[in-house]
């Protein structure tokens, strides 16, 4: 990657240099990111204020990693529920039918 090829951006007020790349293959691009933060950030601080830009970023940063704990843990019991009524739909095909009769 080109020093060329990176993108500056307004995060905070202040300018930033970030790679489209720098995402890998996620299906989101450096904009998507930059334009969500900005937007958190600016309802953060519509509501705040008194913050600086420092306070803001690390009560944005705390809010989105307790909303990707929150994700993870669901996904997780998601994935352990499906997994059990599979495990319970499997074990009752087995009962009506058994393999081998």
């Amino acid at each position: 990657m080109t020093i060329q090829s990176e993108k500056e951006f307004d995060v905070l007020g202040y300018r930033l240099r970030y790679r489209p790349d720098c995402l890998g293959d996620t299906g989101v691009d450096a904009d998507e990111v930059v334009e969500y933060f900005n937007q958190r950030a600016n309802g953060l601080r519509s509501r705040y204020p008194h913050l600086d830009p420092g306070q803001v970023a690390t009560l944005l940063a705390l809010d989105i990693a307790k909303e990707k704990l929150v994700l993870e843990r669901e996904f997780k019991t998601s994935l352990h529920n499906l997994e059990e009524r599979t495990r319970k739909a499997l074990e009752k095909i087995e009962k009506a039918d058994p393999v081998g009769q």
